[in-house]
């Protein structure tokens, strides 16, 4: 290369090849931060997180360049090159195998390439592969360091989880069942769970440690044997140290915590123009994501963002839960509630980039759909009619679409509520076209048609709305509630509350959602209806509940009817008034 600078020194044994005095090696334009070598081939990893290899390797393809035009895979390449570029990025650890190689992301994924018919690649396929391959059984897990013992690949997850896969020989994976002869895919070690492991370490290239914190290894600090006239005392001194051992144990665990939140890209502040001069030591090393990135990544890194930091959500939640009840640990529970909130933060920032991005998405539709007009009355109405109907149905998909989007902030749900009402009034506007066209023919047409179809619509939106796909929501997404069953009711009544609630939203403006031409009676049974849809959602939830076996303490747990009524008292009040004004 033109630019290549000088990068390391190299020399002893080097597969079947002794090299007897040291050899610096020219090659790359810049600095490697780690090298692995195989027979005949280098992969490197450049400071910046980019994997290069050059060489050759013609029979496990470890070079990871993919295809020649040829189709055939690349096995020759005399000056370094870029492995993936554009999906292998931001990399921080590379391992090779016997016939293998391993790669570590920033954002804890896993890609494997080469050689993979003892299972290796934990792909499922006993195939060789020439370019990287994500594991994708890892997808939702939060990868933090990676280890290879010959044919055999082991990973190490932020929770402190161990995952196998290749060649079991000797039991090498650590499987319950020791007579497997591979794993395909990675396989929890369910032998080391009763311990949390925070490194793995290969000792000579055969055998595996994996260090662990003991959970309760120091229950023990401060119990000793004292003299009754100093019990009290005493106690109190040992309430102090434990408080100070656990003040030890959780900044030990919120500072891990810490560094792999700061891998995770999407969700990290902006770095805006006025903040140039605020520098953060902990951030060198990590760059978060712009507001072009957020605009142009891939939905599912977004999601599994969100998935990653709910499990250090959860992780944290519960190592509060732990220190409440013991004493001295305020320090800690604080610390603990500032890690949660940056991560619920963080949290709610990509999720409100995923709502946007669902918005956004769903509006560029739009531009998707022929628009039609009419030109001259005159001409075959039929037509006309046919045309508008067949864009009025990709617009109601479109409106359709629209009302499942989950925004999770005020700016998302305003922007939601008024592309919902920039369809309905297109709806109704070609409504009106259609019911105009009629008119012309001299067929029978009925100008307040078009209106009443939007209140239909909203009135099925009410109807259609599903409790127990709220309900399996939930439990998909094994939400804690501390095992309070009175909790979990209060939650699911507030959700199905909050999906009506986005029904009326759109009432609220009137100027834009009503008609003239339709009685404001309609509108008022449309938000009687939907408040009455409430009291009756919090009893069926609550039957519900009773019926999944939910031990619910009272009978007015979560319900709401006195607001329901309050509102639907105060609906009817108004429409006797207006008769009254009427009269």
């Amino acid at each position: 290369m033109s630019g290549a600078q000088p990068n390391f020194y190299l020399w002893g044994a080097w597969k079947s090849r002794t090299i007897r005095q040291p050899f610096l090696t020219k090659k790359v334009d810049g600095t490697l931060k780690k090298i692995v070598l195989g027979e005949s081939f280098v992969v490197a990893l450049r400071e910046g997180g980019q994997v290069i290899s050059w060489g050759k390797d013609q029979k496990n393809y470890c070079l990871g360049l993919g295809l020649e035009e040829s189709g055939q895979p690349v096995v020759n390449r005399d000056t370094p090159q870029d492995v993936e570029p554009g999906k292998l990025n931001d990399v921080v650890d590379v391992q090779m195998g016997i016939e293998h190689v391993v790669a570590l992301t920033n954002s804890g994924e896993v890609y494997c390439w080469g050689n993979g018919t003892k299972g290796q690649l934990g792909n499922g396929r006993l195939d060789i592969c020439p370019s990287p391959r994500r594991v994708d059984k890892l997808a939702n897990e939060q990868i933090a360091q990676i280890a290879v013992v010959r044919n055999s690949t082991f990973a190490l997850s932020t929770n402190g989880t161990v995952y196998a896969w290749g060649d079991n020989k000797d039991n090498i994976l650590g499987l319950e069942d020791s007579e497997c002869p591979m794993a395909e895919t990675p396989a929890k070690l369910t032998l080391l769970q009763e311990m949390r492991v925070r490194k793995l370490e290969v000792f000579e290239g055969r055998t595996i440690i994996a260090h662990v914190r003991a959970p309760d290894a120091d229950a023990d600090v401060g119990q000793f044997e004292t003299a009754p006239v100093s019990v009290e005392k005493e106690e109190e001194e040992v309430e102090i140290f434990k408080g100070i051992d656990e003040m030890r144990k959780a900044m030990e665990k919120t500072q891990e915590w810490w560094n792999h939140l700061l891998n995770i890209k999407h969700g990290q502040p902006y770095d805006l123009p006025h903040d140039a001069s605020i520098t953060l030591p902990d951030k060198s090393s990590s760059v978060g994501a712009t507001v072009q990135d957020d605009l142009t990544v891939e939905p599912e890194r977004l999601h599994r963002a969100e998935r990653h930091l709910d499990a250090l959500v959860n992780a944290a939640v519960q190592e509060l839960k732990r220190t409440q009840q013991i004493p001295g640990t305020r320090n800690v529970r604080f610390i603990l509630c500032m890690f949660i909130d940056e991560c619920r933060l963080r949290r709610e920032k990509v999720q409100r980039t995923i709502g946007a991005r669902q918005l956004v998405d769903a509006k560029r539709k739009s531009n998707e759909i022929s628009a039609y007009s009419v030109v001259d009355f005159s001409e075959n109405s039929n037509e006309e009619i046919r045309k508008i109907i067949a864009v009025t149905k990709e617009l109601q998909q479109m409106l359709d679409a629209v009302k499942t989007i989950q925004p999770v902030d005020v700016l998302s749900q305003e922007l939601k509520v008024t592309l919902m009402e920039c369809l309905e009034c297109k709806l109704q506007l070609h409504d009106t076209r259609v019911e105009l066209l009629k008119a012309v023919d001299a067929k029978p047409c009925d100008p307040m048609l078009p209106a009443l179809r939007i209140i239909k619509d909203r009135w099925d939106s009410l109807k259609h709305f599903s409790l127990y796909a709220l309900y399996l929501e939930c439990e998909r997404k094994k939400l804690d509630f501390g095992g309070n069953d009175d909790e979990h009711l209060a939650y699911l009544v507030k959700a199905s509350n909050a999906q009506i609630d986005q029904i009326l939203q759109i009432d609220k403006d009137r100027i834009i959602s009503h008609d003239t031409l339709v009685p404001g009676l309609c509108y008022d049974l449309l938000r009687e209806n939907a408040e009455l849809r409430k009291m009756t959602n919090s009893y069926q939830l609550h039957v519900l509940m009773l019926y999944q076996g939910k031990n619910i303490s009272g009978a007015g747990v979560g319900m709401q009817q006195d607001e329901a009524a309050e509102e639907i008292g105060r609906l009817q009040d108004s429409k006797t008034i207006g008769r009254m004004e009427q009269i």
